[in-house]
């Protein structure tokens, strides 16, 4: 599907969480923040510039944090804890979308991944009859959205790539040093 200004995407019809094995996660949460990118920036000042300014690091994150709500600790859960093994996760959904001049709904296609070690595990709350409340929090490394099996943004920390609609902005830093 082509995104253009005719395009409303109007809400994330649904999604399934699987592991780094193709495991779907079934039934884990019902609602999942996604991990914000932000860039390191410098504050640049001096001689011939009135006061200050930030300017972004290019291809510098601060640290990437992936929460990953459970409603319950079970094994798929227990075992993502060894923060000697990668953890890695892909997330794929439907986005439903409506062009406005024909009023035709239609899906497309989303995909999140992020891969990283984990650095917590809440337990949550015991209570019967209800859910617990558990997460893991992974330190992210590699992240990636994909729309409609179009890379967009693609992030891999540990190998100096910063992808963004398919343009690596690490590329000549990479060959300059």
């Amino acid at each position: 599907m082509q995104f253009t200004n005719m395009i409303i995407p109007e809400v994330l019809n649904g999604y399934n969480v699987y592991d780094g094995d193709g495991d779907e996660l079934i039934g884990i949460t019902e609602d999942m923040s996604i991990a914000e990118l932000a860039s390191k920036v410098a504050i640049i000042s001096g001689a011939g510039i009135p006061g200050s300014y930030e300017v972004p690091v290019l291809g510098h994150l601060e640290p990437i944090t992936q929460e990953l709500p459970f409603r319950l600790l079970y094994r798929p859960v227990l075992t993502m804890a060894n923060p000697l093994k990668p953890v890695r996760l892909n997330v794929r959904g439907a986005i439903q979308v409506t062009n406005k001049s024909t009023q035709i709904s239609d899906l497309a296609g989303f995909r999140y991944v992020v891969g990283g070690r984990c650095k917590n595990i809440s337990g949550g709350n015991l209570k019967p009859g209800d859910v617990m409340g558990s997460k893991i929090s992974i330190a992210a490394t590699y992240v990636l959205f994909e729309i409609d099996g179009e890379k967009l943004i693609e992030v891999d920390k540990l190998n100096s790539i910063y992808r963004i609609d398919g343009v690596d902005l690490m590329e000549r830093v990479r060959r300059l040093c």
